[in-house]
């Protein structure tokens, strides 16, 4: 893990599931809200309770307190559900590259857990560092048995609007054909010629800042991150499961005298009619 990658500090819950679900995406009628109990197998009572209470910080309850027949140890969660670690000295794992479990942590909680981990001197990393939306974090470490465990949140920073960069000169409006989708790294956006005008619709996706790439082949914005996607006026595109937060920003445009599209990259359109070219340029 970058040793600069924490959030911002909050104490706020984050309000999507683990690898950022929309939770209205799904029929709430069908989905477990909470879990009584994790069950763990370990080969060393003493050696995984005080991993799972000092390093996870998991709250120790006592010994031997349910019906599990194997001598067992019972800790709790923050918001009360139970992880109770049974004793098997022939455990065979499952290999970490099947199955985990996963915690979401508020971003205050994730910053707490990264330094208690770094003092403690464990290795820990993120098998999908890089490939990151800007505001999710993740750690993953694995216990003295092998059970790997993914520590989550999503910091305030996932649901800002990002900073622009300026006005962007897109160069003269009659290079551009309609149809034409062509990228700016500069200020991160697309500028979409339809036959009504000019768009110019920023990268970041709504349902946190992932950075959408165009699809020529569908005539679609894709967020990589969570597989939002969006039609060329960057409206969600209306299929169930669509993880898209509401439409893509878009920037003002204005025509310069001689012709040429200016977008304003410090500040978001209201409006998504597209800009209309200047009197005069074809």
């Amino acid at each position: 893990m970058h040793p600069q990658a924490l959030p911002n500090e909050s104490d706020e819950r984050p309000g999507l599931a683990g690898h950022a679900s929309r939770t209205e995406a799904f029929d709430t009628r069908a989905r477990v809200q909470r879990f009584s109990h994790l069950l763990v197998g370990v080969t060393n009572l003493d050696r995984s309770e005080a991993w799972y209470r000092d390093v996870v910080g998991l709250d120790l309850l006592g010994r031997d307190l349910t019906a599990e027949p194997r001598a067992h140890s019972v800790l709790r969660m923050n918001t009360g559900q139970l992880v109770i670690l049974a004793e098997n000295p022939s455990f065979d794992p499952i290999p970490r590259c099947q199955i985990h479990h996963a915690f979401m942590l508020t971003p205050n909680q994730y910053r707490r857990a990264a330094e208690r981990l770094r003092q403690l001197g464990h290795e820990i990393g993120d098998t999908h560092d890089g490939h990151r939306a800007v505001g999710e974090y993740s750690i993953d470490v694995a216990d003295p048995d092998g059970h790997r465990y993914q520590l989550q949140t999503y910091g305030p920073e996932a649901f800002q609007v990002m900073p622009g960069e300026g006005v962007v000169d897109c160069g003269p409006a009659e290079r551009y054909a309609v149809g034409d989708v062509r990228a700016f790294k500069t200020g991160n956006f697309f500028l979409v010629r339809h036959k009504d005008g000019f768009l110019a619709i920023s990268k970041w996706c709504t349902h946190m800042n992932g950075m959408t790439v165009y699809q020529p082949h569908y005539w679609q914005f894709w967020c990589p991150f969570h597989d939002a996607t969006y039609d060329r006026r960057g409206m969600p595109q209306p299929y169930p499961g669509n993880r898209a937060g509401g439409p893509l920003r878009v920037h003002p445009i204005v025509f310069s005298d001689d012709g040429r599209v200016l977008v304003n990259t410090d500040e978001i359109a209201e409006d998504r009619t597209p800009m209309a070219l200047a009197a005069g340029v074809r």
